[in-house]
């Protein structure tokens, strides 16, 4: 048998998904019912677990059935002294319930004054008395028994689905159905139902928000709804927090039912943030959270949107995402979630610091990678929801410049002009006043999760020789604690993987030939020296794609920084640079300054000098006028990058280039260094992809990753997206900065309507 339910019957039929039982569907059957039955202690089964709905019931079992289900179910008296009829003694089981239930007009006796306990009720015996519950009285049931009865019980719903007649003995299965359809009928003269005329209520589209363990500021023991906050027991389902649905209150203040409606459920792991995206893990996978801005979020008990919310999350978050039946996402909602950490490697124990399960999924700077591959000063944290460890190896080497608000009471401090966070009494130890560091010193700080401090490596980790492009040199005043004023020099040196380092030098590097050159720097007492880095000994075509040069493999994650060393003119440029942009670049002692090899024999860094062109910005002159006054040159050129124009003007040299020309741009220190003409390609071309113009006979030009299109309209140049571009439609013409077979790329297009 099946039983068609309304909202209020689905949500009464979900009481059990308080304890953590699976939901179930509209059309419920005669365990739920049961089930519901059972978690209101109406009417319970037996210790077998069996629900024997067969077997008949006694006006005895009736009785309590009837008072379990009525606003008089905590009137029951432990004891009776008198026997309310001659056969219901005052020792029998049922007594107390008898008593109740005939001296408040439910149920009446015979007219021998007995009850006959053992007979089974009729049809008509236990719909009278459900009709007394609702409000009825002999008054509307009128002069025709049962037949009034009968006919009002019908009218009022309460027999819906009840196979019994007029006569019939009931058995479980009717008063059970019977029961559960008083439930849901209205008293009389009331519209809302008989829930509410024994001390629930229901409340309809509510989200059940937090409870303690996902919102400290939620009171344990209760949870938080957009509805308000309720009382839930010890078994309360917290695999419920996030979902809408329909709930049933007890007495105002508990919340006895609640039943999600229909939604699809998802729910992620913040992994990071980038600028304004979420990336989450699931499944085993990364991917960007795609979620409109205005969506309704409740983070903790407060109601947001995604787009305010999004600055708030951290790794290890929670979010759950709950789409209507047509996919559409309706809200979501944010719940902090338990990561342990940070910890910095110093030894093999770090996991047992973070207590990490033995299949735990390990990230190392975003890439799935062992534990095994977990390096000496990285930074770990474990999420016991994503089951992972997440390790990060971000180091900034530089000098302690200043501490806010001293170094008593540290929160931020200063390295080489960045403010960062503290985030570990670790790092506090270290660099408060009762750590090893003082201003000026050269430190290696360890950057967490967050972009905060999370630890600081050894002096002598911070002492060991390193590889760059020496970009700065200067000088830096310090107060101490005591207010007293020195000064020292400082270095600041770029890195293959293209982040700059400073630290405190040995002397006044800013007239030094090394300046703008590749250098070795070293450290003695804690300062640094450095030497001009030769061009290395090395020689190859650079295949990306087999991840090769001659006899040379790279590294998957090899860090590439190409430089356009400094000279008296201008003080040079650089650019990090991946492996892809190096295909079919030859390297030699003429373009490699330098290359580091690991322990497996594979070049994990590298410095080349003007390699692949991304030292430079191109795009295309817009104006363009030179003169000559005697021995002395002048120009003035304007020009445009990707819609954006500038101008520059100079004195003693000119620029030869014209007006539409397409151009490479030096730039150092922020000025213009030189303009210089791009090489046009020759050929027409048939195709255009999102990576490459194909020309006659299949082949392939490749662009830049930032190739700019510029629409030619008389004499005006207009920049166009690259999608809008087309072979058939277009007269394209292609420019790079070198040519395909040394790795060039196609930098600038200009097209023109055909």
């Amino acid at each position: 048998m099946k039983y068609n339910l309304t909202k209020v019957a689905a949500l009464l039929l979900c009481f059990f998904l308080l304890s953590g039982i699976t939901a179930f569907g509209a059309d419920t059957g005669e365990a739920e019912i049961a089930e519901l039955l059972n978690q209101m202690s109406i009417m319970s089964g037996y210790p077998d677990g069996e629900l024997r709905l067969s077997q008949p019931v006694t006006r005895a079992e009736f009785s309590k059935i009837t008072i379990m289900a009525s606003p008089y179910k905590n009137h029951v008296a432990s004891g009776l002294a008198v026997s309310p009829f001659a056969d219901v003694r005052y020792g029998h089981w049922a007594a107390p319930y008898v008593k109740l239930a005939s001296s408040n007009g439910l149920i009446t006796g015979y007219p021998d004054a007995t009850f006959k306990p053992d007979k089974t009720v009729l049809l008509e015996e236990a719909v009278t008395v459900y009709l007394r519950l609702l409000g009825y009285s002999d008054e509307d049931f009128g002069y025709s028994w049962p037949y009034g009865q009968i006919g009002l019980a019908q009218n009022a719903g309460l027999l819906d689905n009840i196979e019994a007649s007029i006569g019939t003995a009931m058995t479980r299965r009717d008063v059970m159905v019977l029961t559960y359809n008083l439930l849901t009928c209205s008293p009389k003269g009331m519209t809302t139902d008989y829930l509410e005329k024994i001390q629930y209520k229901l409340v309809e589209d509510i989200v059940l928000i937090a409870t303690s363990d996902e919102d400290s500021s939620v009171t344990s023991g209760k949870v938080a709804t957009t509805a308000g906050t309720y009382r839930i027991s010890d078994s309360f389902n917290h695999n419920l927090i996030g979902m809408r649905g329909d709930a049933v209150l007890k007495n105002g203040d508990t919340l006895a039912s609640f039943v999600p409606y229909q939604q699809s459920f998802e729910e992620y792991v913040v992994y990071s943030k980038l600028s304004n995206v979420i990336v989450t893990y699931k499944d085993g996978a990364l991917s960007q959270l795609d979620i409109e801005d205005s969506t309704t979020t409740y983070v903790g008990t407060k109601v947001s949107t995604y787009g305010a919310a999004k600055s708030a999350m951290e790794m290890g978050d929670l979010v759950s995402v709950q789409r209507d039946r047509a996919g559409n996402v309706e809200y979501i909602t944010v719940r902090e979630g338990k990561v342990t950490g940070p910890i910095v490697v110093r030894n093999d124990d770090w996991y047992r610091e973070l207590s990490v399960n033995e299949d735990m999924t390990v990230m190392r700077d975003g890439v799935k990678c062992k534990s095994d591959d977990i390096k000496t000063y990285d930074v770990v944290y474990y999420s016991k929801d994503l089951n992972m460890v997440l390790a990060y190896s971000k180091k900034v080497t530089g000098i302690y410049e200043s501490a806010y608000p001293n170094k008593d009471q540290l929160t931020q401090v200063t390295i080489s002009g960045t403010t960062y966070e503290i985030e570990s009494v670790d790092a506090f130890n270290a660099l408060s006043s009762n750590g090893t560091y003082n201003y000026g010193d050269t430190v290696t700080v360890l950057i967490g999760k967050n972009g905060a401090i999370a630890g600081v490596a050894g002096k002598a980790a911070a002492e060991n020789s390193v590889v760059g492009y020496f970009q700065s040199a200067g000088v830096k005043n310090y107060t101490n604690q005591s207010g007293d004023s020195y000064s020292n020099f400082y270095i600041t040196v770029v890195g293959s993987d293209g982040k700059a380092f400073e630290y405190a030098s040995k002397r006044d590097y800013r007239e030094s030939p090394s300046l703008h050159q590749v250098v070795k720097v070293t450290f003695s007492d804690g300062l640094a020296g450095i030497a001009v880095q030769k061009p290395a000994d090395i020689y190859g075509t650079v295949n990306a794609q087999a991840k090769t040069a001659g006899s040379y493999r790279f590294a998957d994650n090899v860090s590439i920084l190409d430089v356009i060393p400094g000279d008296g003119s201008h003080s040079g440029a650089f650019a990090p640079v991946y492996l892809q942009q190096l295909d079919k670049v030859t390297l030699s002692s003429s373009n490699v300054l330098y290359y580091n090899l690991n322990n497996a024999g594979e070049i994990s860094e590298l410095i080349v000098s003007d390699a692949t062109g991304e030292c430079y910005e191109y795009g295309i002159v817009t104006q363009a006028s030179s003169k000559t006054s005697g021995t002395s040159l002048s120009g003035t050129y304007s020009y445009d990058v990707r819609g954006q124009v500038a101008s520059v003007s100079t004195s003693g040299k000119v620029f030869t280039v014209s007006k539409g020309q397409p151009v490479r741009i030096l730039k150092s220190d922020g000025r213009v260094q030189s303009l210089s003409a791009l090489t046009k390609l020759s050929g027409t071309y048939t195709q255009v992809t999102d990576t490459a113009l194909v020309g006659s006979g299949g082949i392939e030009y490749l662009l830049s990753d930032d190739v700019v299109v510029y629409k030619k309209i008389g004499y005006d140049y207009t920049v166009m997206p690259l999608s809008e571009l087309s072979a058939s439609t277009h007269r394209i013409t292609a420019y790079c900065e070198r040519s395909m077979n040394r790795g060039g790329r196609v930098r600038i297009i200009v097209a023109e309507a055909k």
